[in-house]
């Protein structure tokens, strides 16, 4: 079934079908829908359609929810008919909440995977995308040497279906073998290009063994490939650290090019030292696949980029700085022209104070001045910086005769509304 028809109106749908609806229903996408009252909705049609009461659902009902299951809060995950862990195998991400209750009725032994005293290397098989979200308490019912064999093959998996790194990151966290035995040298193998290029390659290390073993020539030769597959934080502020102590005056651009979501662990202090020169280096920096930035991090890479002369605002830069926008000043934000803003994409500036989003509605009104003969093609440029408007604009628009859905409404000054 289409994602669309989560939309659906229910009201529709006669009683004596609502089970082929909500059997139907159950195979579409509900990531899609991303309020919650929605979600509510459509579970508390289903619990009257299906005759739900309490927190247990039985197999059949599961059977019917599908993906619905997804929705859902931990309490019916946990108390619910094993089959549950088969629908959330469909998920697009869970929950920690959910990951806990999971994990609950893994542990109670009461499942198609049986007792935990009895797993072994053919259950992680069997759970499929499961591992990839549970905790260090389910990896530890492993033996290393399992853990080791199945992440040979897991990692590469989920790396060739482009599984996000963030989530990768939580799995380093939990599933990493850790070396009991701490020491001062290398014991687990010295990190080389070949080790790099392996597909699961940093999982056989952990913190400590990685900064024994990875040599900052190899690190420096390889920086791509390295911070390409490493997520776990800790491993990125060694890698951090090290590059650091071979450039201690730095990071020269080239570097700064490469460090990928590593460089989400740097402070302002470090920022404040890397050679940010280019739009390419500034683009890259801003990758939202590498993670989010912090306000102060954004504003110092961005005034970085900056300080350099010639640099300015223009339209490359707001393309890639993006909603990151916000975190700078407004005396900054008053420097963009409107052509600039005028030609660049839509942008998000949600997360702007007032006085920020008045500074760029103001540059906005200016950029689209030359549209406001036809009032629809006019709002439909301005709506994004709507925000920043003085009541006597949104007065003016009022008598436009246009339609202004709920989103813009909402962004708009309280001060205004009111």
């Amino acid at each position: 079934m289409d994602s669309i028809c989560v939309y659906c109106s229910y009201s529709r749908v006669k009683t004596v079908n609502c089970r082929s609806y909500f059997s139907a229903l159950g195979a579409a996408d509900f990531s899609v829908l991303s309020s919650v009252s929605s979600k509510q909705t459509l579970f508390k049609n289903a619990q009257s359609c299906l005759g739900i009461s309490g927190f247990k659902l039985s197999k059949d009902q599961v059977g019917v929810l599908g993906n619905m299951i997804c929705t859902l809060n931990p309490s019916y995950i946990q108390n619910s008919d094993p089959l549950i862990l088969e629908n959330l195998k469909n998920c697009g991400d869970l929950s920690d909440t959910q990951v806990t209750a999971i994990q609950t009725l893994l542990f109670s032994g009461n499942t198609q995977y049986g007792n935990p005293t009895e797993w072994n290397l053919k259950t992680l098989e069997q759970l499929e995308v499961l591992p990839l979200y549970l905790k260090k308490d389910f990896w530890d019912k492993f033996s290393s040497s399992v853990r080791e064999i199945y992440l040979k093959s897991f990692i590469p998996f989920l790396r060739k279906r482009k599984t996000h790194k963030w989530k990768m990151s939580r799995l380093s966290g939990a599933s990493t073998v850790s070396r009991f035995r701490r020491s001062a040298d290398c014991t687990v193998g010295t990190i080389t290009a070949i080790k790099i290029a392996e597909e699961w390659f940093p999982f056989d290390y952990d913190s400590t063994q990685f900064d024994m073993c990875l040599d900052v020539t190899v690190l420096n030769d390889n920086l791509a490939a390295v911070t390409e597959k490493v997520v776990d934080e800790s491993f990125q502020m060694i890698i951090l650290n090290k590059l650091n102590q071979l450039y201690p005056s730095g990071l020269p651009e080239s570097v700064v090019q490469l460090l990928g979501s590593t460089s989400r662990v740097a402070n302002v202090s470090d920022i404040s030292k890397w050679n940010i020169t280019t739009i390419d280096t500034l683009s890259s920096l801003m990758n939202t696949d590498n993670g989010d930035w912090t306000s102060d991090q954004s504003k110092a890479l961005i005034m970085k980029y900056l300080s350099v002369e010639g640099n300015t605002l223009g339209t490359d830069e707001l393309n890639a700085i993006g909603s990151n926008l916000c975190s700078l000043d407004v005396s900054v934000l008053k420097t963009i022209t409107a052509d600039s803003l005028g030609n660049t994409n839509t942008l998000d500036i949600s997360s702007c104070s007032i006085d920020q989003k008045s500074a760029l509605y103001s540059i906005a009104n200016s950029s689209f001045s030359s549209e406001r003969s036809d009032p629809t093609t006019f709002f439909l440029l301005i709506s994004p910086y709507l925000g920043g408007a003085p009541v006597e604009d949104i007065r003016a628009l009022s008598t436009q005769n246009i339609s202004m859905d709920i989103s813009t409404f909402l962004s708009l000054n309280p001060a205004v509304i009111m």
